[in-house]
């Protein structure tokens, strides 16, 4: 997504944190938002999705990076949510509570010393999330699409 690549030090932070992190989105922000519904007819859901959202982290971090990335997952993804009861606005609040997440996990860790970046090069990093998310949001809301036609 960007010219320069992505500081070494989130790479190696997401590397051996991944779990931590999809357990802080989950923990203070998915949960907080999702449709109680959805929870009460699926309670294995957020316990299920979690797999899929370490997948899709990793898959982002090579594609913010300017590498590749499976689109098939992505649009699992979607796929995969709206098997469980979410809709396509469940998709796009997820993807404003992802990003606020990743903001809040990484200026968090910086904060405890984690790791050594400046403030710029996190932004440099959400930037580029925010732009893979505008190339992976289509993908995804198509596999809510076509889970819609079955």
């Amino acid at each position: 997504m960007h010219e320069k690549l992505i500081s070494n030090e989130i790479t190696k932070l997401f590397s051996k944190e991944i779990f931590r992190f999809a357990e802080f989105w989950f923990d203070n922000y998915y949960t907080t938002g999702i449709d109680d519904l959805v929870l009460e007819e699926h309670p294995e859901f957020v316990q299920l999705y979690r797999t899929t959202i370490v997948k899709t982290v990793s898959s982002g971090l090579r594609g913010i990076g300017g590498g590749g990335y499976s689109q098939l997952d992505y649009y699992n993804l979607g796929k995969t949510e709206a098997q469980n009861g979410l809709t396509a606005e469940d998709a796009l609040r997820n993807r404003d509570s992802f990003e606020a997440a990743m903001e809040a996990f990484l200026l968090k860790r910086k904060k405890e010393g984690a790791m050594d970046v400046t403030e710029q090069e996190i932004k440099y990093y959400l930037d580029g999330l925010i732009a893979f998310h505008d190339t992976i949001m289509p993908i995804i809301l198509q596999g809510y699409s076509d889970y819609a036609k079955k």
